[in-house]
């Protein structure tokens, strides 16, 4: 059944029985006499469609319902926040609704959700996977619901729907930027998360600061979990651990926040006792007496991107081949980098 959900039908006629036969024994029912021939049938051929029971009663085969899934890691990350507004506003054009959940980067309420968004059946998904999103989008993939990728990477052989950030490249240039200015001693303060593309943001500070002579110990990096709490306990260890340091450089706009904080109490004046480069772009970066120089990854450009991948998907009429695009990371000037 590709590109659409098999139904109780499909599978009857699979099986050589009736539908209500099927509905009986897929729902577990024991009121009546089912041989054990005619269940192994059934369950056999539901496993071969990849029938998933659907709890939308309107859904028929063929019909769409005009609902796309949107799944995010982390609701309290902004340019998660600009990325639904951005699937928002294509969706509106087609009449489309969003079915909005957050992960909170949990591989198996990842799963659970996708379950409940198949038994919904959405008409096509938009995901920002977790550490397992390979294994746990297997199920969508075999069925041929459109699906795009965004942001980060899916461990798997196969070829699928992409719209990325330009992880390594933003982190390159914000290096870089700091290294023109004079920094030498750049603190890189980032998340513990080998998985989806985002380990990039490390390689790309390493990578820019060996180009520029810098390298073993005098590349110095703090990685901790994605809070604002880490962002300070891992800024504080940094400062003390190596007072010579005199850039920041945050790979996550969460941390940073955290570290920022933190450097405020602590009456450490950005700017000029320290630098500061931030990876991200939320309101806070540049508000009020906030004039942070930083690197905006462009959530709603990501969105967009992504929404008219997925309903190029949608409305075409033949299977297309799976193709990548890459949302493009601007650096905004701030002064927060002071020139050494």
């Amino acid at each position: 059944m590709e590109g659409q959900y098999a139904t109780l039908k499909d599978v009857a006629e699979r099986a050589g029985t009736t539908a209500a036969t099927v509905s009986y024994i897929l729902n577990g029912s024991t009121k009546r006499y089912v041989s054990e021939d005619m269940r192994r049938r059934v369950e056999a051929a539901a496993k071969e469609l990849n029938y998933v029971k659907s709890s939308a009663a309107s859904s028929l085969k063929g019909k769409k319902r005009k609902i796309i899934a949107v799944l995010v890691p982390q609701f309290a990350n902004q340019m998660f926040t600009e990325l639904v507004l951005g699937v928002e506003r294509v969706a509106d054009r087609y009449g489309y609704i969003l079915s909005i959940c957050n992960t909170f980067d949990d591989p198996q309420r990842e799963l659970e959700i996708i379950k409940r968004m198949q038994g919904q059946r959405v008409d096509g998904y938009i995901i920002t996977p977790s550490k397992d999103g390979g294994k746990n989008t297997r199920q969508i993939r075999k069925i041929g619901v459109p699906m795009v990728v965004v942001d980060r990477l899916l461990n798997i052989s196969e070829d699928y729907f992409l719209v990325s950030a330009q992880n390594y490249e933003s982190t390159y240039m914000a290096a870089e930027y700091l290294l023109k200015r004079g920094h030498r001693h750049i603190a890189f303060i980032g998340w513990k998360a080998d998985f989806g593309g985002l380990e990039r943001r490390e390689q790309a500070y390493r990578t820019i600061l060996g180009e520029y002579g810098v390298t073993g110990e005098d590349q110095i990096v703090y990685n901790g979990e994605f809070t604002e709490e880490s962002g300070e306990e891992l800024t504080a260890r940094a400062l003390a651990e190596h007072p010579e340091i005199t850039a920041v450089l945050y790979a996550y706009n969460i941390q940073a926040r955290g570290g920022v904080d933190f450097l405020s109490r602590k009456g450490i004046r950005v700017g000029q006792d320290l630098s500061v480069l931030i990876i991200g772009a939320p309101d806070w970066v540049q508000t009020g007496n906030n004039h942070f120089t930083c690197v905006d990854l462009n959530g709603t450009g990501m969105g967009i991107m992504a929404a008219e991948m997925l309903f190029d998907i949608i409305n075409n009429d033949q299977p297309i081949a799976p193709y990548q695009k890459v949302q493009e990371a601007t650096l905004k000037e701030g002064d927060s980098v002071c020139q050494l």
